[in-house]
């Protein structure tokens, strides 16, 4: 039995789906190449999906693009470009980019500019019901209206305020009936705007969180089985979801929620406001697709890390050792290897066993054996349910 963390509860929760696992992760701002944190985050996701395929479902995952955000209008306009240009070619990097890796195929990528009159829509439908509000050009939702907010992240109103500022929100912005109040949908009368839509609520665009709700609900239905994301988008993003999903009627969005945590660079999460990136394309000049997930391995997706370059030498070697353990692998040791990779899958992706466990099995190499490709099939099925095929 599959046991993952659910940030909704804190605890570990068996994790026992239907036949057709439905799961939305928030994508990447397509406004610079991928770096290694979002690689990180994505093949947390990744694991998941092969077991849970390994297992028998069928797994629907859902990655959006955010190609409506400030951060690509101005990174456009810096230059010199029109922003779906931008957004299109960082797109088609990033799938290249995954492409590279071995991540198994989403069962969607939806363009946020795709469900501009479906997000519009769920807006007025917040105005109708009395929890949103209109602040000269833009619509809030009115937080007051769900006194469970802030409940989902548990965090303090103190934190929620410094992260709703850090994070894209306007927590001081005069005229709000509350600082934690957050935009659904920001109004334009500026002509020179580059990203602007008519719709039922009026001349503009919509806001950050609205979109994913809007989008996981047209592709999935609620609830879904599983919401994910880095833990920096417990709030405020997934928190408003939380909220406004609820107040247009869906009671619960994700039965399960999952979050990565940051891969570190410096001390720092990576970001390009701190100039510390690792840009995945950069690395995969350098070094083989295989190595880089072996690497990635070092770190449990909800502690995270710092990222040691050194690392990548460490993968290589166990790569070579890997496949020198493929030519010459015993039953026992293929057999013992599949088994400790499905059960450290099972137990909330323990990916520290999972890298113990291929030290073992590389250390296992010995002079060749008859029929060793037969006996060394397991051992195959275990390294491509990493990735590693």
């Amino acid at each position: 039995m599959m046991r993952l963390f659910n940030t909704a509860s804190q605890q570990y929760q068996e994790f026992n789906p239907g036949h057709v696992v439905g799961l939305y992760t928030c994508g990447i701002t397509p406004y610079d190449s991928a770096h290694l944190g979002h690689i990180t985050t994505f093949m947390t996701y990744d694991l998941l999906q092969r077991r849970l395929e390994d297992l028998g479902h069928e797994v629907r995952l859902v990655r959006n693009i955010t190609d409506v955000d400030d951060p690509i209008f101005k990174r456009a306009t810096e230059l010199g470009l029109d922003y779906t240009q931008l957004a299109s070619e960082e797109t088609a990097s990033f799938q290249s980019v995954m492409e590279l890796l071995h991540f198994r195929p989403a069962y969607a990528e939806p363009l946020a500019s795709s469900y501009i009159d479906q997000m519009a829509a769920a807006v007025q439908k917040l105005l109708d019901v009395g929890v949103a509000y209109s602040l000269e050009d833009d619509i809030y939702f009115d937080v007051s209206s769900d006194p469970a907010f802030g409940t989902f992240s548990g965090f303090s109103e103190r934190l929620q305020l410094a992260f709703m500022k850090r994070r894209g929100g306007d927590p001081a912005r005069p005229g709000k009936r509350a600082p934690l109040d957050f935009l659904l949908w920001h109004g334009v009368t500026d002509p020179a705007d580059p990203a602007v839509w008519e719709s039922v609520v009026g001349r503009g665009r919509p806001g950050w969180h609205i979109e994913c709700s809007v989008m996981a609900h047209e592709l999935l239905g609620t609830p879904f089985d599983i919401h994910g994301g880095g833990d920096d988008l417990i709030f405020p993003h997934h928190e408003c979801e939380v909220a406004q999903s609820k107040a247009l009627g869906q009671p619960q969005l994700a039965k399960h929620w999952m979050h990565v945590a940051p891969l570190l660079y410096l001390g720092e999460k990576m970001s390009k406001s701190l100039g510390n990136l690792i840009f995945a394309k950069d690395l995969l000049d350098n070094h083989a697709p295989n190595v880089i997930r072996l690497a990635l391995l070092r770190y449990h997706y909800r502690t995270g890390g710092e990222w040691q370059p050194e690392f990548l030498e460490e993968a290589a070697e166990l790569h070579a050792g890997l496949q020198k353990a493929l030519l010459t692998c015993s039953e026992s040791a293929a057999s013992e290897l599949l088994e400790s990779i499905r059960r450290a899958l099972d137990d909330d992706l323990d990916t520290h066993q999972i890298y113990h466990a291929l030290h073992n099995f590389a250390a296992s190499a010995q002079p060749a054996v008859p029929d060793a490709k037969h006996y060394c099939s397991p051992a195959k099925t275990a390294l491509n349910l990493l990735g590693l095929g």
